[in-house]
This record gives structure tokens, sequence and C-alpha cells, in this order.
């Protein structure tokens, strides 16, 4: 029933829609195996290993956002009825109810009995008095949810994900300028007018996914870091305490 619900998406288009991206601390020079879920209705049925992630990205299926609600607690409940727009619930719920299954796959609880704590910057984490401190310390995850698309991410280092509509902006070097770093913005310039589009979301989610990672969020900014423009992402400069670069991995879909 899930999978209908949430059509699992395996590969976002060139220049479709949406974008993707993702980020984790490997704390080595060794790349992580990246696992793409291919079904909510089959997950892993194991925590991430050391080096790996689980990806997973959905998109609506057939049914109303309501029909995730069992797999939700109240406070999830309550914050997607709050949605004024009948996406943003679905998406919401979506994302929320991803993440749990796949919890409950990998730690053999059921969705809704699945318990998080937040650190200092917001963050979700497992919480240890219900889980176990082993658990927490190897089971890292991410959530993400834009208009038509979300994701959910889990590893056994810290990791981020973000999903992001891609869309054209009138104002797209003055938002690039107030956000990103002197590096990006000078990039941007140069670009012409549809890689400037693409280059701008790949800054953007995949910014996002490294700030979620690092646990920091809004408060680390995206002024603080650069990446490269074309290519396998990686970072051409980050400020401390995030680096070294090398210790980052990072992917975009």
């Amino acid at each position: 029933m899930i999978d209908s619900l949430i059509r699992t998406v395996v590969d976002l288009p060139e220049a479709g829609e949406h974008v993707a991206a993702w980020a984790m601390d490997c704390g080595e020079r060794d790349d992580p195996h990246v696992s793409v879920v291919t079904g909510l209705g089959s997950p892993p049925m194991r925590p991430p290993r050391a080096r790996e992630v689980f990806l997973w990205l959905g998109s609506p299926g057939v049914g109303q956002w309501e029909q995730f609600l069992p797999y939700l607690v109240a406070g999830e409940r309550e914050r997607a009825a709050r949605f004024y727009h009948e996406e943003d619930r679905w998406s919401f719920a979506a994302a929320h109810a991803g993440l749990r299954i796949l919890l409950s796959a990998a730690l053999g609880i059921a969705p809704p009995e699945i318990a998080f704590v937040t650190g200092a910057r917001g963050k979700p984490r497992l919480d240890p008095a219900r889980h176990g401190r082993e658990a927490v310390r190897s089971v890292e995850f991410n959530i993400s949810h834009t208009r038509g698309l979300v994701a959910a991410a889990l590893a056994a280092r810290p990791v981020g994900v973000d999903v992001e509509r891609r869309r054209e902006m009138n104002d797209m070097l003055a938002v690039a300028e107030r956000f990103f770093a002197p590096e990006s913005c000078a990039t941007l310039k140069t670009a012409g007018a549809d890689a400037r589009t693409d280059m701008f979301f790949r800054f953007w989610s995949l910014g996002e996914a490294f700030i979620k990672a690092t646990g920091e969020g809004i408060a680390q900014g995206l002024h603080s870091f650069a990446f490269t423009a074309h290519g396998a992402p990686r970072l051409l400069r980050v400020d401390e305490p995030f680096g070294p670069a090398e210790r980052w991995r990072f992917g975009v879909l």
C-alpha cells in the first residue's frame, strides 16, 4: 500500500522540475557506498554500515495525505494539518512517514514508536532514552520535502539531504549575493541564463544538505563554503570548524 501512496523515484530527469543533493561527513578519504532505496515496501532491513548511505526519494502516488497518519505521531499529524495547501500537507506527511518506515526497518520497531530529540540547532536524532546510545551512534538521518518530491537519508555518520523545486528567478543573482560565498557568486555571474539556473540550484541544494549534515543549519550560513560548479561535487573552500574539505562527500541527482 505504501508504494502506491508514495511513488519511489530512483532517477531524477536532467534539468527537470526538481533537484536533490546529499552530504556526508566521511571523516576519511574513502568514498561512501550509496544504496538507493527502490521502494518503501521493501526497505533495507538493517542499519546502514559504516560507510554506507541509504538514500530514498518519493513523489505523489495515489491517495490522500491523511493515509500517512498511522505512521506518524501526534505532533507530526498536527503540523501536517496546519499547512494551508494540500500539496504541502502531503509533502510534510510523506517525508516523515518515509523516514519512519526506513528507521522502522533498520531498528525493528513500529514507525510511530520511534522517538526523536533535537540538538541545540534543531537537528533531530534518535532518543537515547528510548532506543539506547548504541542506536543513536550507529544511525544518523535527515529528511527534506518540497512540493512534488520528498527525501530521506540514513547513514552511520552525520548526513544531510535536500530537495528543491527548480524554477526561474528574476532576482537569482541578488539572492546569490545575499547568501552564497563570493566564489559561487562570481561563477554564477559568468554563466549563461540556462546554465545559471542549473548552477544556482546545484549550489543551493548542496549547501542545504551540507548545513544539515553539520547540524548547524541556517546558523552556519551558505557563505561559509563554496562548491565546484561542474562534475562530481566537492568543496573548494570551507570555513573552520567545518573542515578539512576532504572529510566531506557529496552527491547531486
